[in-house]
């Protein structure tokens, strides 16, 4: 692994368990035991840190999408284990993570590559030609609705009571909507899957 991978993976790492404001340079070059200069001069300041960092979590969790659909029947069981996959990792990871980079790097998480839309677009095109959500929708339309539903679980501010968490949005938001896509052939799959999930509506 070369240095400025390292790095970036180890800087992730002290992101994801503490939150990015947080985390000074400082602290960064202590943990990596490498000066602020060398630091600087591969990335510029800690905004070209962070990028980077954003970068290699939205491909692991590519990587991580890409694995569990090869693993998985279908749409319905695709997104059963998706599910377990968002909640492990928002259990994990420092809730600061993510609203950080929400509110002081909002060109990073604007992006509509931060969040999948590709391969949102694309289990949506699945679920349509397994028959499981109407072909009548609008893969479009659908996909920017689930990024915006997607950015609730993780961006505390549209929502005024602390006690809402990341859990209870996906039982509350997400299943609903994709429910209600659904064809009748589709309910009875997801229903199927419910065994794995006890709070999948």
């Amino acid at each position: 692994m070369e240095k400025k991978e390292y790095y970036i993976k180890e800087s992730l790492k002290l992101f994801m368990k503490y939150g990015v404001k947080t985390v000074t340079i400082g602290q960064i070059t202590s943990h990596l035991n490498v000066s602020s200069k060398t630091l600087y001069a591969i990335f510029g300041d800690k905004t070209g840190l962070v990028d980077e960092c954003f970068l290699l979590y939205k491909k692991n969790s590519e990587k991580a999408f890409e694995d569990l659909q090869k693993a998985s029947d279908n749409v319905a069981d695709m997104l059963v284990k998706y599910y377990n996959m968002l909640v492990d990792s928002i259990t994990r990871i420092n809730p600061n993570f993510y609203n950080d980079i929400a509110r002081y790097f909002p060109e990073i998480w604007d992006s509509d590559e931060a969040f999948g839309i590709i391969q949102t677009k694309a289990l949506l095109v699945q679920g349509v030609e397994e028959g499981l959500f109407f072909s009548a929708i609008d893969i479009g339309l659908c996909s920017e609705t689930l990024i915006i539903l997607l950015r609730s679980l993780f961006e505390r501010e549209p929502y005024s009571r602390d006690e809402i968490g990341s859990h209870k949005l996906m039982t509350n938001v997400i299943w609903p909507y994709f429910r209600g896509i659904c064809t009748p052939e589709g309910v009875e799959e997801f229903r199927k899957y419910r065994k794995y999930v006890a709070l999948v509506p």
